[in-house]
């Protein structure tokens, strides 16, 4: 079973999933995912990168992989098959989003990026290119 080489299990899925399946929660993380995320970690050193914090008492709980009784839940949502929403404490989500932009070969798990939100979302749809979209 592949794990981050930074993140715990509970940054990538939802409270509910984390109390029933524990560290065996990982095999609901798509690869993609857990590459993308420890590459983001690798660029990006200074400060966190936060996904889901509620673990830690914070209020991030969907910022990962969504299910139906996500109150943010659609099933043709990226979040339903694995995308990451993160929030950055020492760069700018446009710093960030400018470098897997600019790096395609870094990121290429990468094929969805939202452009003009605060926070840094990336998915990974059966595309070929990169597709850029706002919300």
């Amino acid at each position: 079973m592949i794990k981050s080489k930074y993140y715990k299990v509970h940054e990538f899925v939802p409270k509910s999933f984390y109390e029933e399946y524990g560290e065996k929660a990982w095999r609901f993380v798509p690869i993609a995912m857990i590459e993308t995320a420890d590459t983001l970690k690798e660029r990006f050193p200074l400060g966190t990168i936060t996904i889901n914090n509620y673990f830690w008492g914070g209020n991030r709980e969907w910022s990962g992989i969504r299910t139906p009784s996500s109150p943010y839940y659609s099933e043709t949502s990226m979040h339903s098959f694995g995308a990451i929403d993160s929030v950055y404490s020492h760069y700018t989500a446009e710093e960030v989003r400018n470098d897997i932009i600019c790096n395609p070969h870094l990121y290429p798990h990468v094929k969805g990026l939202e452009l003009g939100v605060s926070w840094v979302h990336t998915d990974f749809r059966n595309e070929i290119d990169l597709i850029l979209f706002t919300a």
